[in-house]
């Protein structure tokens, strides 16, 4: 016994397939950008101004991956920043300074809205998403 199947449109499939990646990318890479550029200001704002070098040092900067995909990385620069994130004991006196803890809990919250909106990008390209 034989069979035989006629697929009609396996090319234009297979095309559309192949395209599907670059696709999203380019929806992607504005959100990132976006996303990352919102969440440094957050950052910036919620820094002390009493100097401004805190402030100033937060920088957002583009990885590029071996695959052409492009990342952003939101980076507080300053030498003090990390002890200010996480507090530091004043020399001499012992005293334990707290940190004030701002670039994590403004990274995730981002973060969390960013898989979301890529989540409603990868759905519109026709793809089921299950969470």
């Amino acid at each position: 016994m034989s069979a035989r199947v006629t697929w009609i449109g396996l090319d234009e499939l297979r095309a559309s397939l192949q395209s599907l990646p670059a696709d999203l990318v380019d929806a992607a890479t504005p959100l990132v950008a976006d996303t990352a550029e919102d969440a440094a200001a957050e950052i910036r704002a919620a820094y002390p101004a009493r100097t401004g070098r805190l402030r100033a040092s937060v920088r957002v900067v583009t990885i590029e991956g071996k695959t052409g995909a492009v990342s952003r990385a939101v980076r507080s620069e300053a030498p003090y920043a990390r002890f200010y994130e996480s507090g530091w004991v004043a020399h001499g006196s012992r005293r334990h300074i707290p940190g004030k803890h701002v670039v994590v809990p403004v990274l995730m919250r981002r973060r969390r809205q960013l898989v979301e909106s890529l989540i409603g990008v990868v759905e519109q390209a026709g793809l089921d998403v299950r969470r």
